[in-house]
């Protein structure tokens, strides 16, 4: 058995999952939890409440496991009033499904090394996630319960297996980039899309040794003090473009009923409309001058709170190029992987500038009205197949990154 190591982000150890006191129980969400089958021949032998815990599983219609099966709420029957898992209390966190061990923690395979970190959809990570001073990494030993013999469970990933080797000093890259604190968010980003296209171009001559070399350049101080400025002098925001892109995307993924048109953000929706006066039903007729006068108007309330909550956006971008595997979250070319990182980020950000120029409530509100959504939106990304490969189908043709940056990020 190969001896594996965790890379991670500090705040994965201090994670306790805790259903009391959990806003937003993953088990009471509507949601089809699968169980596998080494799980299901030992639940066999089980009882929860006087009954065997497989009376309360299905087999899987669409695979070869199984599914709990919902009570009348929606939720999981093992959930107690408490909001603590009754298989967990009574038999130990060893003998839960791989499903309800792992989340909401993601891990990622390559070779010696996994990659291991928090989705923001669980209450309790997105905490510790966006109130991190600053997300630090660490190596250590990975420790598996004894049920799971040395298997290690990861998610599916697209990264190229020529880049295995590289991926992690390529992340790690990436990431000291966008905790660089001298630099605004937007031009975090700009640097990113410049670090991410010569990485492209590299790959494309499959010359990935040249990668160390890049690296060692966006990581240096000269980097910092002679070329990093001339590489954000060469772009400039435009509001107008701004506007057209943005909402003209928004209508896309917004105005669909079969794409985002949920329960979940049906209220973001709605605020969205209210704050630039427009209904997403309506995309189609968009005065993109009107919305880009509408966006600048809102300038001065936008600086105020991007540098307010700078620590949580560089948090947030942190966490979600590397739990995500960016730029390799989807197939397609990295500026197209690039272009939809940056998108996500702005429909965060458009959205939390609505939640501020529309709040009537203290502080400590309108921040937890902003995490909240957050935490919806990842949620939508996880369980709603729709919304990335939306953005992803979207930009193809928008996605050259002078003209993407120019668009979206004021340097």
């Amino acid at each position: 058995m190969s001896e594996y190591v965790y890379l991670r982000p500090k705040y994965v150890g201090e994670f306790q999952c805790d259903g009391r006191i959990c806003p937003a129980s993953c088990c009471s969400r509507h949601w089809r939890i699968l169980i596998d089958n080494e799980t299901y021949k030992k639940y066999s032998e089980f009882e929860i409440d006087g009954q065997k815990i497989t009376k309360y599983l299905e087999k899987n219609p669409g695979g070869e496991d199984f599914l709990i099966v919902q009570n009348e709420n929606d939720c999981c029957p093992f959930l107690n009033d408490e909001g603590l898992c009754k298989i967990q209390l009574k038999y130990g966190a060893e003998n839960l499904s791989q499903t309800c061990w792992s989340y909401p923690r993601q891990l990622f395979n390559f070779y010696e090394v996994i990659e291991i970190s928090l989705t923001p959809t669980c209450p309790l990570a997105l905490d510790l996630i966006l109130n991190s001073e600053r997300i630090k990494f660490e190596t250590c030993p990975v420790k598996l319960p004894e049920w799971m013999h040395g298997q290690i469970i990861v998610s599916e990933n697209f990264v190229p297996e020529e880049f295995f080797l590289h991926i992690i000093d390529l992340q790690l890259t990436a990431i000291s980039i966008l905790q660089e604190r001298r630099l605004t968010i937007d031009q975090r980003l700009v640097i990113l899309g410049f670090y991410l296209y010569q990485v492209e171009q590299i790959y494309t001559s499959k010359n990935l040794n040249a990668l160390a070399t890049l690296n060692k350049l966006y990581t240096s101080e000269e980097f910092f003090t002679e070329q990093m400025p001339m590489l954000l002098d060469s772009v400039k925001f435009q509001f107008v473009e701004f506007a057209e892109l943005m909402f003209w995307l928004l209508g896309k993924i917004y105005g669909d009923e079969k794409i985002l048109k949920t329960e979940t953000n049906e209220k973001y929706i709605e605020l969205l409309e209210k704050t630039f006066d427009i209904k997403f039903s309506d995309a189609d007729d968009f005065n993109f001058m009107e919305l880009a006068e509408k966006y600048y108007a809102l300038d001065e309330i936008r600086e105020i709170f991007i540098k307010k909550y700078s620590v949580e956006f560089e948090n947030f971008l942190v966490n979600d190029f590397f739990g995500k595997l960016y730029p390799f979250k989807f197939v397609g070319t990295i500026q197209q992987n690039y272009a939809v990182f940056v998108m996500l980020f702005k429909i965060v950000e458009i959205i939390s500038l609505a939640i501020v120029a529309n709040s009537r409530e203290d502080e400590n509100k309108t921040r937890a009205e902003i995490f909240k959504m957050i935490g919806d939106i990842s949620m939508d990304l996880n369980h709603n197949e729709n919304y990335i490969s939306a953005i992803a189908e979207s930009i193809k043709e928008k996605s050259d990154i002078t003209i993407l940056m120019r668009a979206l990020l004021d340097a």
